[in-house]
């Protein structure tokens, strides 16, 4: 029997893959747009909401930071987050080999935890992501803050 993912990641505290299914039209957006103004590089969304296994993730709202690092900066950027040698150098790797118009390289971090992951075989590309948001700019907006 498979556990649900909802079930599975909140008894073991693996948030990150709800987070990015939350937010994978922003993170493709700036995947795109920073594809666009620089070239490969890595997508970084820093979570400022505390995760708890209350957190509801249909309804909560998880307020993050996202950026775009080109590839030249990488490096510099994710060994400040005093990462393992091996986790900088795969992902290197990842950002010199993927391909930016169907994956996205992305780190999040949040609750002193730090993951990075090679989105690939996504149901909507990258390029679409950036289209859609940008069409409805005004539903990704802040509202109230």
């Amino acid at each position: 029997m498979k556990i649900k993912d909802t079930v599975w990641q909140g008894n073991f505290g693996y948030w990150q893959n709800l987070f990015i299914h939350q937010n994978i039209l922003l993170i493709g957006y700036t995947a795109w747009d920073g594809y666009l103004s620089f070239g490969r590089g890595l997508v970084v969304c820093n979570v400022t909401t505390p995760i708890s296994p209350s957190v509801d993730w249909r309804t909560d709202r998880i307020l993050f930071n996202r950026s775009f690092v080109p590839q030249a900066e990488t490096t510099a950027n994710v060994s400040v987050l005093k990462m393992e040698q091996d986790a900088i150098a795969a992902c290197r790797v990842a950002i010199a080999t993927y391909n930016p118009s169907e994956a996205i390289v992305v780190l999040v971090s949040g609750n002193n935890e730090v993951d990075i992951n090679l989105l690939h075989h996504l149901t909507i590309s990258p390029t679409e992501c950036y289209n859609q948001v940008r069409q409805r700019w005004d539903e990704f907006q802040p509202s109230g803050l």
